[in-house]
């Protein structure tokens, strides 16, 4: 900082402590000056995926810079406390440029941030809270501390002092579909904004929130498909339903989902089913449907190609994520299942008899998405139920084995989950299950097996009775 075009930014730090009177366009052209000079760097290729090394030494630079800036916030701060009054339009320009200055460095792990400049990061941001009277960011943006209004008349309560609106119309300058990819920084601030809003602040401002999280998905980079996805869900499980189905909404988040189920990459499927299976639930959700008897249901081309993807999938951290989503998939596709009872059943009696490792999550998951199955499509489990209780029978014998391979724990837990399925059949079809399991006790199998299966027999008995 020792550059001629520093010496007068030195002066001014140096005046902070003597001189109580620094005009209002002084301290902006100061504090402009120095955020602009602790943004995260521009990529000179966007098209090429970057790591730490391009930002060598943006870090030491943000630090030095953040450490200016949380002197000039003190100094504001002190001259409010002794009553000094400072122009809206002042503290707006203030509160944009530092905000979006810190925000760009509050997480360490950030290729061009580290544990110093994060630390400066959450100092700068609680000085910028104290400036304009704040106890917390939250409250910085939206200018209130309820998150949850009580009241007819709260909810219409106008946010004085929010700097919300301020801040997305500023980020939104930059953070667009064609040049995003250029400020790696702008999207993490994006980010962080989201994070610190209620349902109602992400409801009242959709139009600035939204667009910037459908373009960041629809990239080919792994690490932006995971980020956009984490900003989509986030909306989905804050943002009143109702919002999100004006103007279609939900449907163009679910028509921009689509194309990621054609992914081969675990990390994004994880985080991709929850967050469409929630675009779903809102979109049937609609009151308009409201007691209205649908051919198909939102679900069907979702649980269509999941099965399709579960059938032929060899790789398995695919399957496992396949295995843990189906649950969610049939409990909101409901009786609708029955359409693809066929493909469930084939699919199920695959996983079932796969080892999966100690562990048999996958295994688990499967036997849960049955149960799903039998509660939701119970009209159908009288001709399913040979298949069900043929893949139990076949799983119970497989993992009371001495040498199945799997963990104690996760043996005690595969048998309840055979019980409860065992028991959801016998409900639904008890005539079915009492002719197919006529002999079963009969039968010779190993010993842990026999006894096992005979407690099966008397979960069935018992319901009988």
């Amino acid at each position: 900082m020792a550059t001629k075009d520093s010496e007068p930014m030195l002066a001014l730090v140096q005046r902070l402590s003597v001189d109580s009177q620094i005009s209002e366009d002084e301290l902006t052209s100061a504090i402009v000056s120095l955020t602009t000079a602790c943004q995260v760097p521009s990529l000179q290729n966007p098209n090429v995926s970057y790591s730490a090394e391009d930002f060598a030494d943006v870090a030491r630079n943000a630090e030095m810079q953040l450490s200016v800036i949380c002197k000039m916030l003190e100094y504001i701060f002190c001259r409010v406390s002794e009553g000094r009054q400072f122009s809206p339009l002042f503290l707006k320009n203030i509160v944009v440029c530092c905000y979006l200055c810190a925000c760009a460095y509050s997480d360490e792990s950030w290729e061009w941030s580290d544990l110093k400049t994060a630390n400066l990061s959450a100092e700068a941001l609680k000085k910028l809270c104290e400036v304009v009277n704040c106890t917390s960011v939250p409250e910085l943006l939206t200018g209130t501390k309820a998150t949850f209004p009580t009241s007819t008349a709260s909810q219409n309560m106008t946010r004085a002092g929010g700097y919300l609106q301020h801040i997305l119309q500023r980020l939104s300058e930059m953070l667009n579909k064609k040049t995003w990819r250029s400020y790696p920084g702008l999207k993490m601030c994006y980010w962080v904004t989201l994070q610190h809003l209620d349902w109602k602040s992400l409801g009242d401002h959709l139009a600035y929130l939204l667009p910037p999280a459908l373009f960041i998905i629809d990239d080919w980079e792994q690490k932006h498909k995971i980020l956009g996805l984490r900003c989509l869900r986030h909306i989905l499980n804050n943002t009143v339903g109702g919002k999100l189905r004006w103007y279609g909404r939900a449907t163009v988040i679910y028509d921009a989902l689509k194309p990621l189920l054609y992914s081969r990459e675990p990390e994004v499927l994880e985080m991709l089913y929850p967050t469409i299976i929630q675009a779903l639930y809102i979109i049937e959700a609609d009151p308009a449907h409201s007691g209205k008897f649908k051919k198909e249901s939102c679900y069907e081309s979702l649980l269509e190609q999941l099965l399709r993807d579960m059938a032929y999938e060899q790789q398995l951290t695919l399957r496992a994520v396949y295995a843990a989503v189906l649950p969610q998939v049939l409990k909101g596709m409901g009786i609708y299942a029955i359409r693809w009872s066929e493909d469930l059943m084939n699919v199920c009696t695959d996983y079932l008899a796969t080892f999966d490792g100690p562990e048999a999550t996958d295994r688990i998951n499967i036997l849960k998405g049955v149960q799903v199955y039998a509660r939701e499509c119970w009209p159908r489990v009288h001709v399913d139920a040979e298949s069900i209780l043929k893949m139990i029978v076949r799983l119970v014998y497989d993992v009371t084995l001495e040498d199945c391979g799997i963990n104690t724990h996760s043996l005690e837990v595969i048998l309840e989950e055979c019980k409860t399925v065992f028991r959801l059949v016998q409900c639904a079809a008890p005539d079915t299950t009492r002719r197919l399991c006529r002999g079963l006790d009969s039968l010779t199998f190993h010993t842990s097996c026999q006894d096992h299966l005979q407690k099966l027999m008397m979960v069935a008995s018992s319901q009988t009775s």
